[in-house]
């Protein structure tokens, strides 16, 4: 059957469709979207497959001033000059051998995260790939960084020692490992992505074409009910 006017649904024609008229496109134009749908979870399978996971573990540092601070300002330079007499080259190299880190040392800095937390805190981030490696670092970091400080101020007792002592606020614990609960996330993300793209180029298809199927396709134009159908037999006669 041809539609008479040739140009599919009218614009206006969209905003009058009820459930049952969607739903009617998305099971004739089912293949599209189930194409779609198909598409969009192989896509987040081989991310998964090739992706690293990345699990984050923190550990916090307290670091106590000797002498009393009078402003921000002074805190701030307190802790620069902390962290410039602590976290050296040679400290870095004793935290990779103390969390059995066998990758390179720049990749365990960039994995690695040192911010203030509040006047006189330090958060020490690490993101690993399995929980146990984050974890490991993070403490690993955070214990030396205390026990360096230590044994500064043991070092310049005499002549000068750190204004500072230090301790560790909170040890880092592993975090939870949900790979399966994600990727199922990943996965439910993906067909109702690919149902909402799918059904929406179903409904565009659906709104240009110029040739109804059946009677139901010509109620959904017309916007009426349809009493009889005449098929077309032309390319049959000029056949």
């Amino acid at each position: 059957m041809r539609s008479t006017n040739g140009q599919g649904w009218q614009r206006e024609q969209w905003d009058d469709l009820s459930l049952s008229d969607v739903l009617y496109v998305l099971w004739e134009r089912r293949s599209l979207v189930a194409g779609a749908v198909l598409v969009l979870v192989l896509a987040v399978v081989l991310f998964s497959m090739f992706r690293e996971p990345v699990y984050t573990a923190e550990a916090t540092v307290v670091v106590q001033p000797r002498e009393e601070l009078s402003g921000g300002g002074e805190s701030d330079a307190f802790m620069d000059e902390i962290l410039g007499e602590v976290a050296t080259d040679e400290m870095l190299r004793d935290v990779r051998r103390e969390a059995d880190w066998d990758g390179g040392s720049e990749e365990f800095e960039d994995r690695l995260v040192v911010a203030r937390d509040g006047r006189y805190g330090l958060r020490v981030r690490f993101s690993g790939s399995e929980p146990g490696e984050a974890a490991r670092a993070a403490n690993a970091y955070a214990t030396l960084f205390v026990r360096r400080i230590e044994r500064l101020n043991d070092e310049r007792f005499a002549g000068g020692a750190l204004p500072a002592d230090a301790s560790v606020g909170r040890r880092a614990v592993p975090p939870a490992d949900w790979p399966k609960l994600r990727s199922l996330l990943y996965a439910v993300g993906a067909i109702g992505t690919g149902v909402f793209l799918g059904g929406a180029a179903a409904l565009l298809l659906e709104g240009r074409t110029r040739s109804w199927r059946d009677a139901r396709d010509a109620e959904l134009t017309l916007r009426a009910p349809v009493l009889g159908v005449i098929p077309d037999y032309s390319s049959t006669e000029e056949g």
